[in-house]
Formats: structure tokens, sequence, C-alpha cells
């Protein structure tokens, strides 16, 4: 995540045989998104992540990227106590 994150709710919705997720226009205005763009959808154990692939191309700094949010994600607690020191 960036150092200016923002924090939103959403819900998944059913339509016919699939499911959506609203995004608020804000998220999409914020990213450069627009409707009928294609991105690509990570997954993991804690959630997951839309990105545009073509803004997001070098695969060793994904790999990168990946590791450092696992492990964020597996010592939050800790690094959240440190920040506060």
């Amino acid at each position: 995540m960036s150092a200016k994150s923002t924090v939103q709710k959403t819900t998944i919705q059913k339509i016919g045989q699939n499911h959506v997720i609203v995004l608020p226009q804000e998220a999409l205005v914020r990213l450069g998104w627009k409707e009928g763009q294609m991105l690509e959808l990570r997954t993991d154990d804690t959630g997951i992540e839309l990105f545009d692939p073509k803004t997001v191309s070098d695969e060793d700094f994904q790999r990168q990227l990946l590791s450092a949010k696992m492990a964020m994600r597996k010592y939050h607690v800790a690094l959240s106590v440190l920040a506060k020191s």
C-alpha cells in the first residue's frame, strides 16, 4: 500500500451466477481506473489484491512486494507496536 492508503467498506453482491464487489467512484478516480478496464486479481490466505497489469510489469519487483506484504501481514501486531514507540 502507498503511504496515503485509505480504508473503505464495500459489499459482495450476486448478479446472476457471478458475484461483484462495487468499488466507490472515489477509489476508481484515485487509481485512474475506468469502466471496462481489465485488472489482475491476486489472492492468498489473507485477502485479495486488484491491480492494473500495465502499471506493474517487473516480475522481480512484484515477487519482492508480495514477500514484503506477507511479512507485514504476518507481523502486523509487532510492527504496529514498533510504530508507536
